[in-house]
């Protein structure tokens, strides 16, 4: 029984693998058959149809029977031998031989691939060829229309182009003869030949138009424009000579005959319609004009700036001079009462060797000015450069003496500060006498004491003469930082003592009942008589902690409390 209900199993597993291969390779057939008659019913013939509209000779009547030849061998050959194949892989499906089928699709799928691409290579070529025809004709038509439009407009304007109209109309007829050319290749049929030179025409008729654009332009800058303004830069310069300038150094009557050279050339390359090298000449000259401009410009500026403004840098001079002599007198007077170290003593000196310097500079300028033998846009640079130096020193005479208003500023500041800290000491001590103390520990005298001497020393300081500012401040920091710490000390002085005391008042309850504590805290007692409060609090802590584990966070609370 179980023999056969497997037997019935594997015949049923088998059938439905039969039925849903079966399925699968005949919707694969199906596919391949849809993909032959698409194929088969791509508009080849049509566009032969448009091909035999055409002059059907030469290169036309050549690709028109190879298309028809390759297209015959798809339709009787190629087509045939794949619906062979697709008979073939039914019948093997039929068989329930899917492997074998399987192998077939693969050769039709590859058969089929060959056929389209032959398919695509004819509608290509087809396509490019009656388009190369229509587009021949449309454009062919406005290539024609330019010509003439170029044509005519050198004989309208013939005068604008000068030496260049000639050789401009041979290339026009030049032209002309392509089109001839361009429609015998039309005429023979050689409609892909003939859109390639249509592509050159179109290329050397856009150069045309640059040119006939170009010329009249170029014609006017070379012989009308560049020398107007050549011959102003020439009128200029002789005039700034004549009224004292000196411009040897510009060398421009050097580079404008260079510059009329050019020109020259530029006629000739116009001449022969060469526009790109004219425009190159041509855009260089013009840089070299604005170039000139600017450079005379700069020496009439320059003598402008030179002469309005080398008298009041004299005067400058003068009074930064005499402004250091007067910083030097009040150095010496400050010297009196404040101690300088030598870089900053002797910066009047230096200030004093720079401005020698610098009125030695000037008067080989001034001398140089009253020459006239020297450019004035030199002479400018110069004078510019005395100008900075003296913005410079103007700004450490008034940084220097702003450092001696300082030192006095400094020392007011030091004597209150010196004030503020006695008094603060002085706080310190009433504070400690009104807490009422047993005593005062030791160590706390010789903080009190060390305030004292750091006050003392800073005052010491401050009465030096002449004053150095330096140690007087390191003296009032010293002084500072010792009062800070006397405060702080203080007050931790004072909580002690007051901890101390009510830890004992606290610690007297258990004298009667816990008599054993009472040699702790008598002990504890003398300690505070003795101004040794961490040692009274330690002693009536152990004490307390030792009769009672909670007494201290009881004495704890009770001190927070109160």
């Amino acid at each position: 029984m179980e023999f056969v209900i497997g037997a019935i199993i594997v015949v049923l597993i088998f059938s439905i693998y039969a039925m849903v291969s079966r399925k699968r390779n005949a919707t694969e057939i199906d596919q391949l058959d849809m993909k032959k008659t698409e194929l088969l019913h791509r508009p080849v013939h049509e566009e032969l149809a448009k091909v035999k509209r055409l002059n059907m000779i030469g290169q036309t009547e050549a690709l028109f029977d190879r298309w028809r030849a390759e297209w015959d061998e798809i339709v009787t050959v190629d087509i045939p031998a794949v619906d062979e194949k697709l008979f073939t892989s039914e019948d093997l499906v039929d068989k329930f031989r899917f492997g074998a089928a399987k192998k077939i699709n693969k050769e039709i799928e590859s058969r089929l691939s060959q056929i389209e691409k032959k398919v695509n290579s004819i509608l290509s070529e087809l396509e490019q060829l009656v388009g190369s025809e229509e587009k021949n004709r449309a454009e062919g038509e406005d290539m024609h229309t330019r010509q003439r439009e170029a044509k005519k407009r050198l004989l309208a304007h013939r005068h604008t182009f000068g030496k260049a109209a000639p050789v401009l109309e041979v290339q026009l007829d030049a032209i002309t003869g392509r089109f001839e050319k361009f429609a015998d290749l039309t005429e023979d049929g050689n409609y892909l030949e003939a859109r390639e030179l249509l592509m050159e025409i179109q290329t050397e008729m856009d150069a045309m138009e640059h040119k006939m654009a170009r010329i009249p332009v170029l014609m006017t800058e070379v012989n009308h424009t560049i020398p107007a303004q050549l011959s102003e830069i020439e009128h200029g310069y002789k005039e700034m000579k004549q009224d004292g300038y000196l411009l040897d150094h510009l060398e421009i009557e050097k580079e404008v005959a260079a510059l009329k050279e050019d020109l020259g050339r530029c006629r000739d390359f116009l001449m022969k319609t060469e526009v790109a090298e004219t425009e190159l000449i041509v855009s260089d000259a013009k840089d070299s004009i604005e170039f000139f401009y600017d450079l005379l410009e700069k020496e009439v500026m320059a003598k402008h700036h030179v002469l309005k403004d080398e008298g009041e840098t004299g005067i400058v001079i003068e009074g930064i001079s005499e402004h250091n002599n007067e910083l030097m007198e009040e150095t010496d007077l400050v010297k009196q009462s404040y101690q300088l170290d030598g870089e900053e003593s002797d910066v009047p000196k230096r200030l004093k060797e720079e401005i020698y310097h610098l009125e030695k500079q000037y008067e080989i300028l001034h001398g140089r000015i009253q020459g006239e033998k020297t450019a004035y846009s030199f002479l400018h640079d110069e004078l510019k450069e005395i100008q900075a130096r003296i913005k410079e020193l103007k700004k450490e005479q008034k940084g220097f003496a702003a450092f001696l208003q300082t030192l006095r500023k400094d020392e007011v500041e030091a004597t209150e500060e010196l004030q503020t800290l006695r008094k603060r000491l002085q706080h310190i001590t009433r504070k400690v006498k009104q807490s009422n103390l047993p005593g005062v520990p030791d160590y706390y005298r010789e903080m009190s004491e060390d305030a004292r001497v750091r006050i003392q020393e800073a005052n010491t300081y401050l009465n030096e003469k002449p004053l150095n500012m330096k140690a007087v401040r390191e003296q009032l920091n010293a002084a500072n930082g010792s009062i800070d710490h006397l405060a702080n000390k203080t007050d931790e002085l004072i909580e002690q003592v007051t901890l101390a005391e009510r830890m004992i008042q606290f610690g007297n309850r258990y004298r009667r009942t816990h008599p054993n504590i009472e040699p702790k805290l008598n002990e504890a007692e003398i300690a505070f008589r003795q101004a040794d409060y961490s040692k009274a609090l330690e002693l009536c802590a152990t004490a307390i902690d030792k009769v009672d584990s909670k007494g201290l966070k009881k004495f704890d609370a009770q001190y927070k409390e109160e």
